[in-house]
């Protein structure tokens, strides 16, 4: 993945285009944002990007960690509502709690983002 060019989108913004481009009914993780974005080793950017941004217009509940697991606090009821909006897209989960990756991983991603 090449290096944002000094013209490009803020990585905030990238950040939310590409979480915009996950599909219903898929996920990606924080890292495979942050390539998509043009910078694979700000996996904690996303994360930072995504928690002042918990409304419905972004589709956040699509991101979660490199093994499927929902790391979103728990403590204000966002994780349960995190898992919640997934299997309403009938995203599965492992009997520890995880998405299933190798069926619900976003394939596509940076020729889709804007």
């Amino acid at each position: 993945m090449p290096k944002p060019s000094p013209s490009s989108p803020p990585f905030s913004e990238r950040v939310i285009a590409a979480v915009r481009s996950i599909p219903e009914g898929c996920v990606a993780t924080y890292g495979e944002v942050a390539a998509v974005c043009g910078s694979p080793r700000a996996a904690r950017g996303v994360g930072a990007v995504l928690s002042g941004r918990m409304e419905a217009d972004l589709p956040w509940w699509r991101v979660v960690n490199r093994s499927g697991a929902l790391t979103i606090p728990s403590h204000l009821g966002l994780r349960s509502l995190q898992r919640t909006l997934l299997e309403k897209e009938d995203v599965g989960f492992d009997v520890d709690g995880r998405v299933d990756l190798s069926r619900h991983r976003w394939t596509t991603g940076a020729d889709e983002v804007d």
